[in-house]
């Protein structure tokens, strides 16, 4: 697969789970471990592009914040993730409350060590 095939594969996944963290463990739970591990590193990435300027300078200045914030844009889809690349002022300053539970970060960690007893390594 090439970057753009891995890259349409990873927003689908996150597409089919919907928001849930249950249902992305479900269908994360099929996967080889080098599957999982391969969502984790674009998940990863993707986030990795929102905790820099300009974005940072719209959101809450901490560490978690900016982690936080980043993995709930990309746990959101490709739609939302793509307008805010364009629109870094619509980054949302932080996470808070109910949202937090839509970020589905760290999933394919916790997959990866219950199915395979080990982790992604990736963070």
């Amino acid at each position: 697969m090439n970057n753009t095939d891995k890259e349409q594969w990873f927003w689908n996944i996150i597409a089919n789970a919907k928001e849930d963290r249950e249902l992305l463990r479900t269908i994360l739970m099929e996967f080889s471990k080098d599957n999982i591990v391969a969502f984790q590193e674009i998940f990863v990435d993707l986030a990795a592009e929102l905790q820099c300027e300009p974005f940072t300078d719209y959101i809450e200045e901490s560490e978690d914040g900016v982690e936080d914030v980043s993995h709930w844009v990309v746990s959101k889809g490709r739609t939302y993730y793509e307008k805010i690349l364009k629109h870094p002022e619509l980054i949302p300053y932080s996470i808070k409350g109910n949202d937090s539970d839509t970020i589905l970060y760290g999933i394919a960690d916790e997959v990866c060590l219950d199915k395979y007893n080990d982790v992604t390594g990736i963070y």
